[in-house]
């Protein structure tokens, strides 16, 4: 009986807490951004890591490995300390955001080339180098087929097991947008002001649908049947996925390149007009705004009811619901400590600057500074146009993992001896 007490509280103390892989660019193929790993805020400085090189990149994380790319090429770190466990050179820039599955990283650079590296030792695997132009897209992925974006207007449909196009789609300008994928649809958007839907088997256009015409940087994200994506003319866009009409649309007063995160029927951005929102995904009413003191092209992440992102040299945690303003953090004083778009996985957020410095924050139970709270400004929301409703689409499941039950059998085991 002593023995079976004592494996359950090894287990109950030993056991991590189980942690979502954030695999990719805005956490899964949706792009919604959300993660059910909790973090309580104020958070502390667990690590931070030099990567040597500067960084467009944001950090992804699988199996506590975090992945990133920087000017040098690929570099993969423990995400439990920062130390570097391998790092691949490249002949130019990567800018986009890894894409980690069943022990490949996918990811696209500047040189014309998309390329398959060997998760655990950086190993090349092969070399896609027939497109014409870079890569600032960061892929998806679905059934063995990546899709991603180039500078060259293509939408490429990749099989990963053969380093080839399955399909290439033409979108008439540079795509600089993340493609997200659902029900058979991979949806994105180009340098034209056009969102696109391409069937995901043979890269046929469903639709697509021209904003006031300027560049699209933002990727989409779906929820619920709607697509949701920002431009450079100042408005976030909502439409219908199924048939690519406008939904509604809100006006955010300056460029939109940071890529919506969608929760429970709430949507968030940032705008280059120092702001960040919250709005009704259904109506587009503004919930709440929050004036920040830069411009944000940061894209948020959501962990459960705290959304975290960067303003210039700022890392912010506002609570979801409220807007209120719950934890922030200085990187640096110039413009190379700005934060690219951040990561959560387990109880650890997860940044990068320009620079090349990766920070870890995690939870803490102690008592730290609380910076002054700033007031949320809420506005009245801007008239939206509404179309039909379309029928909800099903959206990815998060994967749960649970020590309940095991430590259930040991406690009616230890009844039992009792």
């Amino acid at each position: 009986m002593r023995f079976i007490a004592f494996l359950l509280i090894v287990v109950m103390l030993a056991a991590p807490a189980f942690a979502e892989d954030w695999s990719m660019f805005k956490k899964d193929t949706l792009r919604t951004g959300f993660t059910t790993d909790v973090l309580n805020p104020p958070l502390t400085l667990k690590w931070t890591s030099n990567l040597g090189s500067e960084t467009d990149s944001s950090p992804v994380v699988v199996d506590n490995v975090l992945y990133i790319g920087s000017d040098y090429g690929i570099h993969a770190l423990d995400a439990s300390s920062g130390r570097e466990i391998w790092s691949t050179q490249t002949p130019s820039f990567i800018r986009t955001v890894p894409l980690v599955v069943d022990g490949t990283l996918y990811i696209g650079g500047e040189d014309k080339r998309f390329y398959a590296i060997d998760a655990k030792n950086g190993a090349i695997k092969w070399i896609y180098k027939n497109s014409t132009n870079g890569y600032l897209s960061s892929a998806t992925i679905i059934n063995n087929i990546a899709y991603v974006g180039s500078e060259d207007g293509y939408l490429y449909a990749f099989n990963v097991q053969r380093g080839e196009p399955v399909w290439y789609a033409p979108t008439g300008k540079n795509v600089d947008s993340s493609p997200a994928v659902s029900g058979g649809t991979v949806y994105v958007g180009n340098d034209n002001g056009a969102v696109f839907a391409f069937d995901t088997a043979r890269g046929k256009e469903k639709w697509h649908y021209y904003t006031d015409g300027a560049q699209i940087k933002s990727s989409p994200s779906l929820e619920n049947g709607i697509v949701f994506i920002g431009s450079n003319s100042g408005y976030l866009y909502a439409l219908n996925a199924t048939e690519g009409t406008l939904k509604w649309k809100y006006s955010a007063g300056s460029n939109v390149e940071s890529s919506p995160s969608v929760k429970s029927g709430v949507v968030f951005f940032g705008s280059k007009y120092s702001s960040f929102y919250a709005l009704d995904s259904e109506t587009g009413a503004l919930k709440w705004k929050f004036e920040t003191d830069g411009y944000v092209d940061s894209s948020p992440a959501i962990s459960d009811n705290v959304v975290y992102f960067g303003v210039k040299n700022y890392i912010m945690a506002l609570d979801a619901n409220t807007g209120r303003l719950l934890w922030e953090n200085s990187t640096g004083m110039d413009d190379k400590d700005t934060i690219t778009s951040p990561a959560v996985s387990g109880n650890v957020l997860y940044a990068a600057t320009h620079r090349g410095i990766v920070y870890a924050y995690s939870s803490t139970e102690q008592a730290t500074p609380t910076p002054t709270i700033k007031e949320t400004t809420v506005v009245p929301p801007a008239t939206p146009t509404v179309t039909p409703q379309v029928t909800p689409s099903q959206t990815k499941k998060t994967p749960g993992f649970e020590y309940t039950a095991l430590i259930l059998l040991i406690t009616i085991l230890i009844k039992r001896r009792i």
